[in-house]
């Protein structure tokens, strides 16, 4: 009697559709990048979520002057603000930075592009990152 009731409630199950709670998906992508501009260099991490967001995470390091690396997100023609690190100086400490940034448009954050500048706020060198990589992008 047992065995034909519980195969009688295993098809109904399957029937409507009742199955074991299903797994989460993980679209997280961590993406590191990196850029130079001589021995100042900035490297870090951006983690892709599956939601709106993107959350990025990085060090600066200044060999000569002054430099900071500033990060914003697009998704097509809709962009965040940019979010930038304080200054490292040559001969001081590196210096990290993060936040996240977040657009409430299906896909979220689609692309995060990362800078670096000297002390006259002129752009050294940058990045633009996916969840499948990153470029240079000057």
């Amino acid at each position: 009697m047992r065995k034909p009731l519980l195969m009688t409630v295993v098809a109904l199950m399957a029937a409507i559709g009742f199955a074991a709670p299903a797994q989460a998906t993980v679209n997280d992508v961590p993406m590191p990048f990196g850029m130079a501009y001589g021995n100042s260099t900035t490297t870090g991490t951006i983690n892709f979520t599956d939601g709106y967001t993107a959350s990025v995470s990085a060090t600066v390091h200044a060999a000569s002057g002054s430099r900071m690396f500033c990060f914003w997100g697009t998704n097509g023609d809709v962009e965040t603000g940019a979010k930038c690190s304080p200054w490292a100086n040559a001969g001081g400490p590196n210096r990290t930075y993060g936040d996240s940034l977040r657009i409430a448009l299906p896909g979220g954050v689609q692309q995060v592009h990362i800078a670096m500048y000297d002390e006259n706020t002129t752009p050294l060198a940058g990045v633009n990152c996916t969840r499948t990589g990153c470029y240079r992008a000057f």
